[in-house]
């Protein structure tokens, strides 16, 4: 892990996004705001979209991204994001860029998990990705990232309507690399456990880290490097790359 970790390093001094200008959706925290800060670093112009984050884990990100441009939305409404794309067209007259990073999370039994909670996922999790998507076409568009999850295709209990959503942004992803070729690549990144939610017991972590070969649990920066890797690479299209130590081994 250590020769991985050097190598990161010096791949942080690249410039390969220099010039471009990328919107990161739920960038004011965990992985969004890993993925913006890690866009920046490789010398891209960054659009900070949150919603219900906190003001000072905003202001954290604009101090690492100084002339970012920092907007709120809801992405579960079309006015709203039809909104973003304009105040993004009005300060930068283009979008090259779009990382769809921004997501809802339950877990619960199936036979709690009503038409509601079905509905808000689904829209969070994959009709808004597609929405901005298309909104983003006319802007000049050349690569999008989903944030995807192994979850897509590995079945957990309680996870139900996450997981479904999850494997629809899959498929979503790979119609539009089809369709939207070769004008528009487009690619998903599939974080394993990056970290833990708050309410994992010690032995629900112990049986998570025995199921990943690389005997560790990921980190954003891990997932904010995949999605610089795929923005970058010109003949990449199509692709759900899995970040998560090795576990989809097993």
């Amino acid at each position: 892990m250590a020769q991985a970790r050097a190598c990161s390093a010096v791949y942080d001094a690249g410039v390969e996004l220099n010039g471009k200008v990328a919107l990161v959706t739920g960038a004011a925290r965990r992985v969004g705001r890993a993925i913006a800060e890690e866009l920046g670093r490789a010398g891209a112009t960054v659009v900070v979209h949150y919603h219900a984050s906190p003001p000072e884990a905003v202001a954290e990100v604009e101090r690492e991204l100084p002339g970012a441009l920092s907007l709120r939305a809801d992405l579960r409404s079309p006015a709203a994001c039809a909104d973003l794309l304009e105040a993004v067209r009005a300060r930068h007259g283009r979008l090259d860029l779009l990382v769809n990073s921004a997501a809802g999370y339950e877990r619960g039994p199936f036979s709690s998990q009503g038409d509601e909670l079905w509905e808000a996922l689904l829209e969070l999790n994959l009709i808004a990705p597609a929405r901005l998507i298309r909104l983003a076409l006319p802007l000049g568009l050349v690569a999008v990232v989903n944030i995807v999850d192994v979850a897509a295709w590995q079945p957990w209990r309680n996870h139900a309507a996450y997981a479904a959503s999850k494997a629809g942004l899959v498929q979503l992803t790979r119609c539009l690399a089809l369709e939207l070729a070769p004008t528009v690549r487009v690619n998903g990144v599939a974080p394993g456990t990056v970290a833990f939610p708050p309410d994992f017991t010690a032995a629900e972590q112990r049986a998570v880290l025995a199921r990943i070969p690389l005997a560790e649990v990921g980190s954003p920066g891990d997932v904010a490097r995949a999605v610089r890797f795929l923005l970058a690479e010109d003949y990449l299209t199509g692709v759900i790359l899995p970040v998560d130590g090795g576990a989809g081994l097993r």
